[in-house]
């Protein structure tokens, strides 16, 4: 390799970024040539983290984290699995002795131009990004030779059949070859090949330096489309004035674990492959050293997949197994091939052991295909605090990152139970969304929680960011609450971060978010606000048995809220438009719950009063009002004749859309108490029968409106109560000479009346 302006002994090996084809020959290249320095694609930056890679402790899929120090959300993802030619350069080197480096462009410029870019649009923001794809440079030559595109056709030559060959440079040298002549068609925009370009300018400066550096032979692993441009020739001058007065930023590097579906194109990771798990079965066969026979390849294969069908449920005998091993070698004999493919296998497995039904299929595409590897960093390796505290966490709490959605029980009762909630609901405090709650307060009391986990690597940049906040993740939540609680002008906000600082046993960061929201109360107008923000503080009271809470500065802060409301509410309410008495509705629901559920009698008469006050106020909104009454016959503090009055006020002589607003207020909540409550359902039945035609039809919208949250079913049976109350009003009369003659009837007729809602007169 001694053409253009390098020195033979620099030799250039083109690869593909995950593929265990290419690794194997890697290794095998690297094997011959024994080179003094091996450089690598990546960003020179991490240079320092190369050497451990050969740790006990560290164990692939994992990628190498670059990010902004002024804005960690502006990162880049080097990802490596065991089967990376990139991964297996590194550990070569570094086993052997060998200088090792990396000779991309730097991230400091990388990330200096997006954010530039993203300052240019910044609709387009700036996001954690992976290795970019390269153009494919064999798609017409794949279709010359018969295969659907030049993915299929690296993969046949190189993955599949790469590790076996027995001569890896030449292998090399042929590839070179064939991407030169693919690379001459290429089209690219101007702004594609400027970045290329300078990035190539990038290595071609590298390779030079190593040059001056080292006396012996120097390996190059790079990505195919890049190996004719790093070997023209090129002046270092012309080089340097490409890269001159490019824009940098200060950069941190850190070392992440990473997962196997990241590693798949499904994901939109440019450089990703269809088939990690495959992948890495391949690469299980190369590091045998050729061992593995065609029919041994096979029967391990099938015999994973059989094992993976028995863990979901399904029958799998080792019979099929092994006759799914076959067919997967008399479909490659029959296709030309010396050892199955992915797709002999595939289509072994649907027929010999699933049946011809792709659901099974589609159950083992995430496990077996993809897989679900997460990666694991050495305890020896250097990390970010963060990521060390959290693996600290993680043993201490027996919670393994995983790369699928496992659903967790947690008893709040247990001291492991609550050390599990207590981390999760930090990690959402400082926004690593590792668990989502998906249910609290179910079972017996309020002791146990359900979350959903799933490790992403993107987590990690979340945890980067956090940084700001402290170095351990009690720390960074409780510093990230009182953050927010201090930035914040909701009242409601500040609320729910108490309620998340309890619950993650930060009494400290909560007791300064009281003092928070006691200080914005103090100057707060909104009080559809203040009414939101009572009922998570309430509900965070019922944590009290599984966690230390500051009850007395609780309980004080909701008397001062709730009595803040009931001082204002009546007033607060005249005049609302439709969009804001909404709200208000919504969050007086919320409040009326959470008063009652306090047991503060002297706060809850307190609000019932103003309850009655709002109904008998003509310039509260009709909507509240109608909310108010529902509310004070829901709790029986006025008796029915009393709600009868008040709902026939507000019903009667108004303007219809005064009177549908009321109804609408007076039914929200749901069906089912109307349904199961005849004197609510006999209000409004009188209503609508003495309404005139004219008035019927002017009252019909708003009417469907009150009705629209009753589902099918709850109309339905309110119809046939409404049908059977009117029968039995209009066979009253019909009926009374046979009550005179059936004393059994005439005494149980009553009961039927009052079941029915018919006034017995």
């Amino acid at each position: 390799m001694s053409a253009g302006g390098l020195e033979e002994r620099v030799h250039l090996l083109g690869i593909r970024h995950h593929g265990p084809g290419s690794a194997a020959l890697v290794r095998q290249a690297l094997n011959a040539l024994n080179p003094e320095c091996v450089l690598i694609e990546g960003a020179p930056e991490a240079d320092e983290l190369i050497r451990f890679v050969a740790s006990a402790g560290m164990k692939p899929p994992v990628a190498l984290l670059l990010h902004a120090v002024d804005d960690a959300n502006a990162a880049i993802f080097l990802p490596f699995a065991e089967f990376s030619p990139e991964w297996q350069a590194m550990l070569w080197a570094v086993q052997h002795g060998r200088a090792v480096h990396f000779c991309d462009w730097p991230a400091a410029v990388s990330l200096a131009l997006t954010l530039d870019a993203a300052k240019e649009k910044p609709e387009e923001g700036v996001s954690a990004s992976h290795r970019r794809s390269e153009p494919d440079p064999l798609d017409e030559m794949a279709e010359a030779a018969g295969y659907g595109d030049g993915e299929a056709l690296w993969n046949a030559m190189i993955e599949q059949y790469g590790g076996r060959r027995a001569n890896a440079l030449e292998l090399f040298r042929a590839i070179e070859t064939a991407v030169t002549g693919a690379r001459s068609f290429e089209e690219l925009s101007d702004a594609d090949a400027l970045r290329q370009s300078r990035r190539e300018a990038f290595m071609r400066t590298r390779i030079r330096e190593a040059m001056q550096d080292h006396t012996g032979t120097i390996a190059v692993i790079c990505g195919a489309w890049h190996v004719s441009e790093l070997r023209r020739q090129v002046s270092a001058v012309s080089d340097k004035a490409m890269l001159k007065n490019l824009p940098k930023v200060k950069v941190q590097v850190t070392w992440v674990p990473w997962t196997d579906s990241r590693l798949s194109v499904f994901t939109g990771y440019g450089a990703g492959v269809l088939s990690p798990g495959w992948y890495g079965h391949l690469w299980g066969l190369y590091t045998g050293e050729g061992t593995l026979t065609a029919t041994e390849f096979a029967a391990v294969w099938q015999a994973k997949t059989a094992g993976m069908l028995r863990d979901q449920g399904l029958s799998a005998p080792t019979a099929s197994a092994i006759e799914a091993a076959r067919l997967a070698l008399g479909l490659a004999a029959m296709r030309g091939l010396s050892v199955p493919g992915l797709a002999e296998m595939r289509d072994a497995t649907l027929a010999a052991m699933c049946h011809g039904d792709a659901l099974p299929m589609m159950l083992l595409e995430q496990k077996l295909y993809i897989g679900e590897q997460v990666g694991v960093i050495g305890d020896d390796v250097p990390q970010m605090p963060l990521a060390l505290d959290l693996a600290a966490w993680q043993k201490k709490t027996r919670l393994k990152p995983e790369d699928i959605d496992i659903e967790v029980r947690v008893d709040l009762r247990s001291e492991a139970g609550l050390l599990k909630s207590t981390l999760l609901h930090r990690l959402a405090l400082i926004e690593v969304s590792w668990g989502r709650l998906i249910e609290a307060e179910a079972g017996r009391g309020t002791f146990r929680e359900v979350w959903l986990l799933r490790w992403t690597p993107e987590l990690s940049v979340a945890l980067a960011e956090a940084l700001i906040y402290g170095v351990t993740i009690e720390q960074a939540s409780g510093n990230a609450a009182r953050e927010r609680a201090k930035k914040s002008t909701s009242v409601t906000e500040v609320a729910d971060l108490i309620r998340a600082a309890l619950v993650a046993d930060l009494g400290e960061a909560a007791t300064d978010c009281i003092s928070y929201l006691q200080a914005l109360a103090m100057r707060a107008s909104d009080l559809t606000d203040l009414m939101q923000a009572v009922e998570p503080l309430v509900r965070v009271l019922r944590y009290g048995t599984a966690r230390k809470l500051p009850e007395e500065a609780l309980r004080a802060l909701i008397v001062s809220l709730s009595a803040e409301v009931n001082a204002g509410v009546r007033t607060g309410s005249h005049g609302l438009d439709e969009e804001a008495a909404g709200k208000r509705v919504q969050a007086m629901q919320q409040y009326d719950e959470a008063v009652r559920l306090f047991g503060d009698e002297g706060l809850e008469e307190a609000w019932r009063l103003q309850l009655g006050a709002m109904v008998e106020d003509a310039k509260v909104t009709a909507s509240i009002a109608g909310l108010s009454l529902r509310r004070l016959h829901d709790g029986r503090s006025w008796e029915m004749e009393r709600v009868g009055a008040a709902f026939s006020r507000q019903m009667s002589g108004h303007e219809p859309r005064h009177s549908g607003a009321f109804l609408e207020g007076f039914l929200s909540g749901g069906a089912e108490v109307i349904l199961h409550d005849s004197g609510l359902l006999r209000l409004v039945d009188a209503w609508l029968s003495e309404l005139g035609d004219q008035d019927f039809v002017e009252s019909l919208p708003l009417l469907r409106r009150s009705l629209s949250g009753f589902d099918s079913v709850s109309r339905r049976r309110l119809t046939e109560l409404v049908k059977q109350s009117r029968n039995v009003v209009s066979g009253e009369a019909a009926h009374v000479e046979e009550e005179e003659d059936n004393p059994a009837f005439a005494a149980a007729l009553p009961l039927l009346y009052q079941i029915l809602g018919v006034r017995n007169e």
